[in-house]
């Protein structure tokens, strides 16, 4: 493990998390937050395999710039903005594109181009005990503003090394290849200027350091032992 904290990319990652955050803001239409539109029979060739009537969406995409898609139910579908996003849904970016999206608890993330996160896990209620959230990071670069989730229950992030216990706060996951590259996990304040920790575990539960100052990181290379 070793310092990683680089301003370069706090600064070039500043932007998006900005946006992201600020796309729930404005205050929207009455007619336009309830965005489902009404199911088309069946056998419409509008008819999409994209979630079951029954499921609830968890969040939305908030930015989008370029080409991004997601994997649901087996079936890559495009992306636009204001998409609904559901549970397990695994979100994709390509060479030209990079996507915010805000889930209901206003946690965003923003991904940066070839980069991969899946939704394994999302529970989300006002002023519930139980709520709780993973995300998969399979690769690419990562940045995140947590909030209800991270603050009042159980948030956390996966790599393909690491297991990162969010502490309400700021951060980013860089993944570099599969297991064997480097991962970097950095810490940021957050826009209040409060800064929160980030616990850092492999993925077999050994405890690997704990993150709890503003602009610091940890890189995790594969060693001796795996």
């Amino acid at each position: 493990m070793e310092d990683a904290g680089r301003t370069s990319t706090a600064s070039s990652l500043a932007a998006p998390i900005r946006l992201a955050q600020a796309q729930p803001s404005p205050a929207q239409p009455p007619a336009a937050a309830p965005t489902t539109p009404a199911s088309p029979p069946a056998n419409s060739p509008a008819a999409s395999p994209a979630a079951a009537p029954s499921d609830e969406p968890i969040g939305n995409v908030a930015t989008l710039t370029g080409t991004a898609s997601v994997i649901r139910n087996q079936n890559t579908l495009p992306l636009k903005l204001k998409d609904d996003i559901y549970l397990n849904d695994k979100l994709v970016t390509f060479s030209d594109s990079t996507l915010g999206v805000t889930f209901n608890d206003a946690t965003t993330f923003n991904l940066t181009a070839n980069a991969s996160i899946a939704v394994d896990n999302f529970i989300y209620e006002d002023g519930g005990q139980q709520n709780s959230a993973l995300f998969d990071v399979a690769k690419g670069t990562v940045a995140f503003v947590a909030s209800a989730v991270a603050k009042t229950g159980n948030m956390k992030i996966a790599t393909p090394t690491a297991t990162l216990g969010i502490r309400g706060t700021t951060g980013l996951v860089e993944v570099n290849g599969a297991g064997s590259g480097a991962h970097n996990i950095k810490l940021y304040p957050d826009p209040d200027g409060h800064v929160g920790t980030i616990d850092i575990s492999d993925r077999n539960g050994a405890r690997l350091g704990t993150l709890t100052q503003g602009s610091s990181g940890f890189t995790i290379r594969a060693g001796a032992g795996g």
